[in-house]
């Protein structure tokens, strides 16, 4: 009897035990919602006092047992909610259509460990006003003062409200009443390229935004040729604001009749200029109308595309240079499409002992490498009265008026690529100058070479290294020129 009292007090302790363990490990008692509280509990600001559209707010939240675990918070009358667990943020504030000014709420709700939501959300009314946007034109890739119907510009916008604010960017070429082009918001640059109604080009361009090198759905209108044009730009944001007109002039030229002088010298540019336009000239009149450029730093387009575009305009280039590697990294870049639709080229190139004999640019040349003089401080000459002979009969003998300070022999490409054949067409009479005098040079001494198309057997190209305005000595450099331009490139 005793055991069995003993065994019921012992199964009551336990029983004991056992109910309070239970209600001391329950589950958390909810004490109700959170509450939820804003830094500032009104705003007041009137005229330009008012913020602009972007605001910063502060808020905190509270609860009964357990913790805050985030917030979410709503810009759009709660409409939506966005989750957040920090206690502040920035907001670019939407106001209504077609009005500058405007008194947006921002309502904030807590969250807690239990995910139980305050269902009275606090909230602040903050007085915005909108900032009209701006926008400049962006010359960090250079100011043009000239070009043929294909340009290019950028631009930077800007609005106190947040990029996000901009809606529009309008561009226009001579006139802002009527020839409006309406641009996304996320174009900083376009490349327009003349439109043509037959072979003549009509006023229009089309437009490439950005990188793309698909067309834009609409046109610039309202071009001018062989005329200032002038070009304007503004940007408007979400609200219909609308920044002041930013403006640039630019000449447009257009193309003559398909035949380019490149004139890339800087040293005696005018008179080595007029010799080069003379030996055009002296083609016939035929050849006589005649495009120039004389500064590709300031008259062609900086970027790639709108480059090529530029040299579709033409079919025949003659280009002389003193700066391979200004004049041969444009040409390798930008004539890619020229040489696919038949251009045909000369390039009269004086090279500088400071160029790889192996650069890149000379990679769609006919020149496989440069010929150095492995001496040491040793570099090529030519002097007075030493000639460039073809390598056969039929080519006339130039001869040299003055020192030519920079003639360069050179390997012409021996294989065929298969898209191109090569061959060697004049060797020089050249002098190896440096310490102890300079003795006739007796190593290959090959100037000039020719690219051939393969599929036609025509020859598109041709690299001359010794410049014609010093090889006039037999009065003939009419004669080998044309020989080059006519019977080889069928200028």
């Amino acid at each position: 009897m005793r055991l069995i009292k003993n065994s019921f007090f012992f199964l009551c302790l336990l029983t004991g035990v056992v109910s309070c363990k239970k209600e001391f490990e329950g589950d958390r008692k909810d004490f109700g919602p959170p509450e939820t509280y804003f830094v500032v509990d009104s705003i007041y600001r009137s005229g330009d006092n008012r913020y602009t559209t972007t605001v910063e707010a502060h808020w905190w939240g509270t609860t009964q047992g357990g913790f805050i675990k985030g917030y979410e918070v709503s810009i759009d009358g709660m409409q939506t909610w966005k989750f957040t667990t920090s206690q502040d943020s920035m907001f670019l504030l939407s106001l209504p259509n077609g009005s500058d000014t405007a008194d947006i709420l921002i309502y904030v709700r807590a969250v807690n460990d239990l995910d139980v939501v305050d269902p009275t959300p606090a909230g602040t009314a903050y007085p915005v006003k909108n900032t009209a946007p701006s926008i400049v034109f962006d010359y960090s890739f250079g100011r043009k003062t000239s070009a043929f119907p294909a340009f290019r510009y950028n631009w930077k916008a800007n609005d106190i409200d947040g990029l996000q604010d901009i809606s529009t960017i309008e561009v226009s070429l001579n006139d802002t009443l009527t020839n409006i082009l309406q641009l996304p918001s996320t174009v900083s640059a376009a490349s327009f390229i003349g439109d043509k109604s037959g072979s003549v080009f009509n006023g229009e361009f089309t437009v490439y935004n950005n990188t793309q090198s698909n067309p834009f759905a609409q046109k610039l209108k309202g071009g001018v040729f062989n005329a200032l044009n002038f070009i304007y730009i503004r940007t408007i944001d979400r609200t219909g604001a609308r920044s002041a007109w930013a403006k640039d002039s630019i000449l447009l030229k257009q193309p003559k009749n398909g035949l380019l002088f490149i004139n890339d010298y800087t040293n005696n540019k005018g008179p080595i200029g007029a010799f080069y336009s003379n030996r055009i000239i002296n083609l016939g009149a035929a050849y006589s109308n005649f495009d120039t450029v004389n500064s590709i730093l300031d008259e062609f387009p900086s970027d790639e595309f709108t480059t090529k575009k530029t040299f579709e305009f033409f079919n025949r280039i003659f280009w002389a240079t003193e700066d391979p590697t200004r004049s041969l990294g444009a040409a390798q870049k930008g004539t890619e499409t020229f040489f696919t639709n038949g251009g045909r080229m000369f390039m009269v190139l004086e090279i500088p002992n400071d160029i790889s004999p192996t650069a890149d640019f000379f990679s769609f040349t006919p020149i496989e490498k440069l010929i150095i003089d492995t001496a040491q401080g040793r570099a090529f000459r030519m002097s007075a009265g030493n000639q460039v002979f073809g390598y056969n009969n039929t080519w006339p003998v130039l001869k040299a008026t003055s020192i030519v300070t920079f003639p360069r022999p050179f390997i012409t490409y021996s294989q065929s690529t298969g898209l191109f054949n090569y061959d060697s067409l004049a060797r020089a009479e050249l002098l190896s100058f440096g310490p102890g005098g300079a003795p006739a040079w007796t190593g290959p001494s090959n100037v000039m070479s020719k690219r051939i198309k393969a599929q036609t057997g025509k020859t598109d190209f041709i690299t001359l290294t010794v410049p014609l305005h010093q090889m006039n000595g037999n009065n003939n450099v009419d004669s080998f020129f044309k020989k080059v331009v006519v019977d080889e490139l069928q200028f």
